[in-house]
């Protein structure tokens, strides 16, 4: 269903629904945006209105559903949280309740269902990773929801149809969303999230420089320092603009040239070179997008035609420029060896220019203030693509998933899915939204002062402001607030939340928020980058992650001249599809990527 074009088919839809599912949810079909503009932090949650308590229909029979958690080993606190407010208000609201929780305890989804179906004793809801779910599906244990999909009117305001592309197969929904990326397609959604100042996308790796070295070589740019004091001004979500290097490093060519000019300017640092650009010994496969399109399987979006890994489009071009700077002294010659308390060594004492990538970059940039205040490393934006330039199609770093990592499958023959649905739907209402943000009106955590809603307990506000609290402080996961409750552990937990609690006045971290405006459009939400997902395309992932990354990686970039690389080249793709089981990878993952990307 399109998210946009069926909006007032949902209105309908919503008005169909139960009364119990009314009354929680106030959005309804206008997904509550005139409202919420109105008022971006109410003061009184929905559960303390008059109106909503007489519309409270009689309780339904008791439901329970058993729940098995493959994602986690063992339990995490809040599955069992003798301080949770939040779980007996729902649990009392819809008289639906978790009866048992089990885990992964160490074995993968697969092997841990297998052994559960064998046994016959398969929880009713299974919270798996997305990769896994064909796999799982096709034990016949789960059941199509398809003929459900109309009952999730809240979540499918969230959930793009390329999410919701990513959980069929054979044109079946066989599992929900859960942490969902705010569908920007939505006009609604998408304007709740550019209504809110704290709203921040998920983000790949992107680039740093380091400050001084960019001004050294004439580039202009506003400083993190310059920004941060905007921001402690005027608080906003920072822009394109705000992270705008001039002149733009924005191809290929530009951004080698920057390398280049690092290294003719021949820094020392505590008599040390400055490295011009630094990797972690996994970074070749990230980098590579600066040539190709991604560094796993990919679909062009045109074409739908699959590759994937070393032979994606310009990947050859790739790993020859990786071969060029290696030679040339552009790249760390101890890249693919060194340990990362090295690389963190090196970049926190000023050697390295340019990376990505640092184990703790707090303490990168807390020790390169001390040996100099002009020195930080900057985020910047990658640059276009080679085959971007050509193709017009974007490269990706990393596959994001709109519908979220983790998925929930249903148990076939559970007995009642409707309730279970309208249920689940529930928590992406704003009734939702406000419980799991403030805990009900009864807990009694908040107050208001001033004609504004804060908490009452001094720890929590300490804890919210980003103060250090021990083992054991009075943080949200005390209470189970904040998506950290058992019942919003064992559902689809709220996707995207206005109502949370935030420090006044507002203070934003320049820095973080530069790497987001950086990082952000580099994860794939289109469905044209997947992770491997089935046995032969994980035979690929794990050759090329644990083989080609270590070892022929190295043959490439020390070969001895051009010609050398290019034998070495061909010798090592024609070794990759062989014993990586390429095209086998390739025609397991053709289906995958028709389903992303919606082909009929």
């Amino acid at each position: 269903m399109s998210n946009t074009k069926h909006r007032f088919t949902r209105f309908a839809l919503a008005s169909a629904l139960s009364l119990s599912l009314l009354s929680a949810c106030s959005n309804g079909g206008s997904n509550g945006a005139a409202s919420l503009e109105a008022s971006p932090s109410p003061i009184a949650s929905t559960d303390s209105s008059p109106s909503a308590a007489a519309e409270t229909p009689v309780k339904e029979e008791l439901l329970e559903y058993t729940f098995l958690d493959t994602v986690h080993p063992t339990a995490p606190f809040g599955y069992n949280n003798p301080n949770d407010v939040v779980t007996p208000y729902v649990e009392d609201k819809f008289n639906i309740k978790v009866k048992d929780i089990i885990f992964s305890a160490g074995t993968s989804p697969v092997e841990r269902i297998n052994m559960l179906i064998a046994a016959g004793n398969l929880p009713d809801v299974v919270l798996a990773d997305n990769p896994n779910l064909s796999v799982l599906y096709a034990t016949g244990a789960f059941e199509d929801l398809t003929p459900y999909k109309d009952l999730l009117v809240n979540t499918d305001k969230f959930v793009s149809d390329t999410g919701w592309n990513m959980l069929m197969q054979d044109g079946k929904l066989i599992a929900l969303p859960t942490n969902a990326t705010p569908d920007q397609s939505n006009p609604d959604v998408k304007a709740l999230t550019d209504a809110d100042i704290h709203y921040r996308p998920h983000y790949a790796q992107n680039l740093f420089v380091r400050e001084d070295i960019l001004e050294k070589l004439g580039y202009k740019f506003k400083k993190v320092k310059e920004l941060q004091a905007e921001l402690d001004a005027n608080p906003r979500r920072l822009t394109e603009a705000d992270l705008a290097v001039e002149p733009a490093i924005d191809t290929p060519e530009k951004f080698e040239k920057l390398l280049y000019d690092i290294k003719a300017l021949d820094l020392k640092e505590n008599g040390k070179s400055v490295i011009p650009l630094e990797l972690p010994d996994w970074g070749a496969y990230h980098l590579s997008q600066i040539y190709a399109p991604s560094g796993g399987y990919y679909a062009n979006p045109t074409t739908q035609e699959v590759t994937g890994w070393i032979n994606n489009p310009f990947m050859k071009e790739y790993y020859s420029h990786l071969y060029k700077w290696f030679s040339d002294g552009i790249l760390d010659k101890d890249y693919l060896i060194q340990k990362p308390e090295q690389l963190q060594e090196k970049t926190a004492s000023g050697r390295v220019a340019v990376t990505f990538f640092a184990p703790d970059f707090n303490a990168v940039r807390q020790n390169l203030a001390q040996l100099n205040p002009d020195y930080d490393m900057r985020p910047i934006a990658w640059p276009k693509s080679q085959y971007e330039l050509e193709t017009g199609n974007p490269s990706y770093i990393d596959a994001d998933y709109p519908a979220g990592f983790t998925n929930i499958l249903v148990k076939k023959g559970f007995k009642d899915i409707p309730r279970l649905l309208k249920y689940f739907d529930w928590f992406q209402s704003e009734e939702a939204m406000e419980i799991t943000a403030w805990g009900p009106e009864s807990a009694g955590l908040y107050e208001k002062v001033d004609g504004r809603r804060v908490f009452k307990d001094k720890e929590l506000m300490a804890s919210l402001d980003g103060t250090e609290t021990g083992v054991g402080g009075k943080t949200a996961e005390y209470y189970g607030i904040n998506n950290t409750s058992k019942a919003f552990l064992t559902a689809p937990a709220t996707f995207y939340n206005n109502k949370t609690y935030h420090t006044e006045p507002t203070k934003f971290d320049a820095w973080g928020d530069l790497r987001v405006v950086a990082g952000a459009s580099k994860l794939s939400l289109d469905g044209t980058v997947l992770p491997a997902s089935g046995l032969k395309s994980n035979e690929t992932s794990q050759y090329y992650w644990n083989t080609f990354r270590t070892t022929k990686t190295a043959q490439l970039i020390m070969s001895k001249n051009e010609d050398e690389f290019n034998q070495a080249w061909d010798k090592l793709v024609a070794e990759f599809n062989d014993k990586g089981g390429y095209e086998a990878g390739i025609e397991e993952m053709k289906p995958k990527f028709q389903v992303s990307l919606g082909v009929k």
